[in-house]
């Protein structure tokens, strides 16, 4: 049987183009990732009428990011095997299916409806809680129990909010999770209201300017989609990825909140 997506908005409807890029390359010879939980979810889910592929930009993006952000959240656990990782924006991810040790402790954020959906496909337990707020909602920090090292990430998130937001959200993690790692993806700011896959509210051209939100925001590391699996990229994008706003579409951030 079949779980509908009928019900979900349409910000939410973006979740199934992730899942969609990383259940398709599991399938390919010498996969960049496997993937198999998005293999699963994507045959039990009906999308019809829902766009569920990109393109091939958009998805060498999705896979570039996924496969940096999971090597090294891999890298933090190496180091802090009990480390609390604050996933905002879930959706259908299914990034602790590749990274769980047993050992973390892991919380899921996303909308009401889109918890819903997840819940069909992922258990709580022990370690592992679901909340169903916006990231909005400052009230989700008080649902978090840390000890130890923090790590949170937000893939795919942040650009759909305004710049105003964006500030809102990293003052609140700043002021609750002091020392936390946090990796996430931005868009250059050349497609920000752009009809490209999706609209994008936010971006920026340079990973530095990401301390201009906030004092305590810290720049430890950056990645450009253009410099990635190159060995991927269409000759066309190979090309065009001369041209800054092209090769830094899509950047891949970690930073690191100070007191």
């Amino acid at each position: 049987m079949r779980t509908s997506s009928n019900d979900l908005l349409p910000i939410s409807e973006t979740m199934l183009i992730p899942l969609s890029a990383r259940a398709a390359e599991t399938g390919r010879d010498n996969p960049i990732i496997s993937d198999k939980k998005s293999v699963e979810i994507i045959s039990k889910i009906d999308t019809a009428n829902k766009v569920i592929d990109g393109g091939k930009v958009s998805s060498h993006g999705i896979l570039a990011r996924t496969k940096v952000i999971d090597d090294e959240v891999k890298k933090i656990l190496a180091e802090n095997p009990d480390a609390t990782i604050i996933n905002l924006g879930a959706g259908l991810d299914t990034r602790i299916c590749r990274v769980d040790n047993g050992i973390l402790k892991w919380y899921d954020l996303d909308l009401p409806e889109v918890i819903s959906v997840r819940r069909q496909f992922f258990s709580e337990n022990e370690r592992i809680r679901f909340i169903s707020k916006s990231v909005l909602d400052s009230a989700w920090v008080s649902e978090i129990n840390t000890s130890g090292s923090v790590v949170i990430i937000a893939e795919g998130l942040l650009m759909y909010f305004t710049e105003e937001n964006v500030a809102l959200i990293f003052e609140l993690l700043a002021n609750h999770f002091p020392e936390a790692h946090m990796f996430f993806d931005v868009i250059h700011t050349f497609f920000i209201n752009k009809k490209i896959s999706s609209t994008f509210l936010w971006g920026i051209d340079n990973a530095k300017d990401i301390e201009k939100l906030d004092a305590r925001v810290k720049l430890i590391q950056s990645w450009s989609t253009g410099n990635l699996l190159k060995n991927r990229q269409p000759l066309l994008l190979k090309i065009f990825n001369f041209l800054p706003s092209t090769r830094n579409r899509s950047q891949v951030l970690h930073v690191q909140f100070t007191r």
